[in-house]
């Protein structure tokens, strides 16, 4: 097997096209930043390479036949060169190609215009949206899916080359940071004159060319007529009457240099999910920056009475009923100073439906359960954020402040082993965060950071229960109901303070030095009711909790980056933390040290090749503390036998990559990490209830690689990617007072995907993931496999009828388990002269009920049938202004 995927991945990279030379002036200097472009016979860009500071290009392709290279540099003019290959792993040197200076010294006015698709400067790459369109786009996401170097994932993600680009921007202001899927899900397409691609990207713009960043943006620009002016789209969508299922939605926006408005209303109980690009307005932003103190931050979360199913996407599992409306804003005064507002507003309501089968075989128990449940919860949130910005060129003064509200109520009932039960519960969340950044830019490679932050966060609970549960755990066969009421707070303040130096283009340094606090606050009291609500006197002296947390941190990090002969990069990390800890009372010191490195040599012929290292710790918080149970629902209880405990890990790994941006054909890493100690659980596991206990266990390990290996194959002009990744970790526990059991899960996935490239109007997409587990105990063996396919096929009718066929099928557990298959079907028509495009989408053509998963653990095994949405046939209408 080795010898094959060695001949494979020969083959693979013997299959390039490299094509080089070399750039120079009529005046014999050398031409840097000049932009090199390959062109098929078509006219279509295949590659694009950008020459070094002596001149030199090359650039890498797959494709075989007559091509022509497109030279443009500043203030020379445009160059082409013919070119051709047939034969796999041709060497192309153009030699030295000498482009002719523009005199301009007899010249009162040049007006050059450029037509060039692809404009490459220092740290940008800029695409004209008109090169890359041809009408059938409905929104900025079907642009930049069709920009070579950018993939657009499934959950509207986006990245360039390996990376996820970071934010979207228009005109340089970003509206909807980490969530711009809202954005690129929604704007028009027509309005959009450049995609701008921006390398080494820093938010805070005095930072540029002083931090060390390796981030990318997209900004887009906007057509002159379309700036300060109002446009944007409505959507309308329906079934028929029988179904009742529809959706609505209208964006209107207007940009300007001094003022950008977007507003976004949404409706739909069509499955999809309109939290999607504006959830992350709800957790505190947690991130290492230089401009955020406090990591590991997130929303109060210590129950969960819904159950979603995360398998497969909304619009198969997720019965709803939609609202979200969204207005954000930004003024730009004449001196320096910013105003960003963002407010959402959005109400859910949510059911789930599933069937499931449980079976236990351990110690000398084995029971089995069956379990029908029907989940049903409605949400409002209501966010709002507001930041005030001031900048010149020296100094900048950012502060924002947001408010969080949310209310959950659930309503679920369920049937355990045909007995039925209810359960209702409220949570409400509030939670406010502020933080201040200042920055100051000493000179041009010199900079200092400080921020300040607080955040306040209030989350109560209330659930009531009827279930046989309660005259079990009290011994009062008059109980009936369990009532259990939680109260969780976080307050977290911190301050830090950062100095950057770039001492050269191949050497940086930062040092961050700072403070933080976390208080938090848990209670928590179960009682046991009768038939009428009355509560039973009843020992809950297992059941309470009243948790006082603090922590507080003095921390120190230094960050070196280290470039040398240009092949070689060092990244090296070292972060002290000092910590004081109050757990209720009892108060404890500790000082940790966390060295990592990463060592990479890389060239165009040979590729990429890092090593990395690092030591962690990771700390108990207030969910791994509490000592009292706590009722999770569905018949769950948990509680902690644990103190505050840091909890290091050591991590190695190599990694290497071969190809560029464009044509990266190669991946293999491969880590490994070893815990000294770690979160394990003892549990007690009966037919009628689980107790389960989190407990810190020594010895653990966790092994991954994954190989990835990418071809063009140029007789069916597609693309083929394998991929493949194993993963192997052990782990302790203690079931049914038995002692610690060992037990080893073994992972591996591989699969294929295919995607063609014909410029004709048929295309086509299909993959298929084979998932094996292996579950290994001193008990025996178990292993089960779950497998997925899928089909798209693409046809353009004509320049304004596009169609798509789907399909999928799902496999689950072993291989007498019922498979699993959907068909869907869409038919877009576009009109330019309307500005309108119409559509019919048939989502679940084979009206599939249902589907079944299977899992296995250590213990036990389950299987889950899960409820899905019907077939269904949606028209709808889509119409820009």
């Amino acid at each position: 097997m080795k010898y094959l995927l060695l001949i494979f991945c020969c083959a693979l990279f013997s299959a390039q096209t490299t094509i080089k030379g070399k750039l120079q002036s009529s005046d014999q200097n050398p031409l840097s930043r000049a932009n090199i472009i390959l062109l098929d016979k078509n006219g279509n860009i295949d590659t694009y390479a950008l020459s070094s500071a002596d001149g030199s290009f090359s650039m890498v392709t797959n494709s075989y036949g007559d091509f022509t290279v497109e030279i443009n540099a500043m203030g020379h003019t445009s160059a082409k060169q013919k070119v051709s290959f047939i034969r796999k792993g041709t060497v192309i040197d153009l030699k030295t190609l000498v482009l002719e200076k523009i005199n301009t010294k007899d010249i009162k006015e040049v007006v050059i215009t450029r037509s060039n698709p692809i404009k490459i400067k220092k740290d940008t790459v800029e695409y004209t949206a008109s090169k890359f369109t041809n009408g059938t786009e409905q929104n900025v996401e079907d642009l930049l899916k069709k920009l070579p170097g950018v993939t657009v994932l499934n959950d509207g993600k986006i990245k360039v080359g390996d990376k996820e680009v970071e934010r979207v921007m228009v005109e340089n202001d970003d509206l909807f940071e980490r969530g711009y899927q809202t954005l690129t899900k929604n704007m028009p397409t027509k309005p959009v004159e450049k995609v701008q691609i921006l390398k080494n990207y820093s938010k805070n713009k005095l930072l540029k060319g002083v931090e060390k960043s390796e981030g990318i943006a997209i900004n887009l620009t906007l057509k002159e007529d379309a700036k300060d002016q109002w446009f944007g789209n409505v959507y309308l969508a329906s079934t028929s009457y029988i179904e009742d299922m529809r959706q609505g939605k209208i964006n209107l926006m207007n940009f300007s240099k001094r003022k950008k408005i977007y507003l976004l209303y949404n409706a739909n109980n069509l499955g999809l999910n309109e939290m999607n690009g504006v959830s992350y307005l709800i957790n505190p932003e947690s991130n290492k920056t230089v401009e955020n103190v406090g990591n590991e931050i997130s929303t109060l979360s210590m129950l969960n009475l819904h159950q979603k199913n995360y398998s497969f996407g909304d619009e198969r599992t997720n019965f709803n009923n939609d609202q979200l409306a969204s207005i954000n804003y930004i003024y730009n005064f004449k001196k320096d100073w910013k105003l960003k507002a963002v407010t959402i507003y959005n109400t859910t309501e949510n059911r789930n439906y599933t069937d499931s089968y449980y079976r236990f075989n351990y110690g000398g128990t084995a029971f089995a359960n069956s379990e029908n449940k029907t989940w049903k919860q409605n949400n409002r949130n209501v966010v709002g954020k507001l930041e005030i910005s001031k900048e010149n060129k020296k100094s900048n003064l950012v502060f924002y402040t947001k408010f969080s509200s949310l209310n959950e109520d659930n309503d679920n009932q369920f049937i355990f082993n045909s007995v039925p039960n209810f359960q209702k519960g409220d949570n409400r969340l509030s939670a406010l965060e502020n933080r201040l950044v200042y920055t100051k830019k000493i000179d041009s490679s010199q900079a200092l950071v400080a921020v300040a932050r607080y955040i306040h966060q209030d989350r109560p609970y209330r659930f009531s229960e009827d279930n046989n549960l309660a005259s079990i755990i009290s011994g009062n066969p008059l109980a009936k109901i369990m009532h259990q009421e939680l109260n969780s707070g976080l307050e977290f303040g911190g301050v830090k303070l950062s100095w950057l130096n770039n001492f050269s283009k191949d050497q940086n340094l930062q040092i961050q030095t700072g403070t933080d606090l976390r208080k938090h606050q848990l209670s928590s009291n179960l009682q046991v009711l009768d038939a009428n609500n009355q509560a039973l006197i009843f020992d809950h002296s297992l059941y309470q909790n009243d948790v006082d947390f603090r922590k507080n941190q003095i921390f120190n990090q230094i960050d070196y980056n280290l470039t040398w002969k240009k092949d070689w990069k060092l990244t090296a990390q070292v972060f002290n933390q000092y910590l004081w800890t109050e757990f209720n009372q009892n108060k404890k010191e500790k000082l940790s040290v966390s060295p990592s490195f990463n060592l990479s040599y890389g060239t165009f012929r040979f590729g990429t090749l890092s090593i990395n290292a690092s030591k962690r710790y990771s700390t108990t918080e207030v969910d791994n503390l509490y000592t009292g149970y706590i009722y999770q629902g569905n018949r769950y209880f948990k509680s902690n036998d644990l103190d505050f405990a840091l909890m290091p890990s050591y991590n190695a790994g190599i990694t290497y990559n071969r190809g560029d941006q464009l044509t990266r054909n190669l991946m293999l890493s491969v880590s490994y990490t070893k815990n000294e100690n770690y979160l394990s659980s003892k549990s007690i596991i009966n037919p009628n209830y689980s107790f389960y206990q989190s407990i810190l266990v020594n010895d653990s390990s966790l092994f991954m690689s994954m190989l990835e290996l990418k071809r063009y194959i140029k007789f069916i002009k597609s693309r083929i990617s394998i991929n493949t990744t194993y993963t192997q970790s052990d782990y302790k526990s203690s079931v049914n007072n038995q002692p610690m059991m060992k037990t080893k899960f073994s992972n591996l996935k591989t699969g294929f995907e295919m995607k063609s490239g014909f410029l004709f109007n048929f295309n086509y997409e299909l993959g298929y993931d084979w998932n094996f587990s292996f579950v290994k105990t001193e008990m025996g063996n178990n292993n089960y496999l779950n497998q997925k396919g899928f089909v798209n096929l693409y046809y353009n009718l004509s320049k304004t009828v596009v169609s798509k066929l789907k399909y999928e099928y799902y496999k689950s557990g072993n291989s007498n388990q019922k498979n699993t298959q959907f068909l869907d079907f869409n038919l877009n028509y576009n009109s330019a002269k309307y500005k309108a495009g119409f559509f019919i989408q048939a989502n679940n053509l084979l009206n599939t009920k249902e589907i079944l998963t299977y899992s296995l653990d250590n213990v036990s095994e389950s299987a889950y049938i899960q409820r899905l949405l019907p077939l269904h046939i949606v028209v709808g209408i889509n119409k820009s202004f």
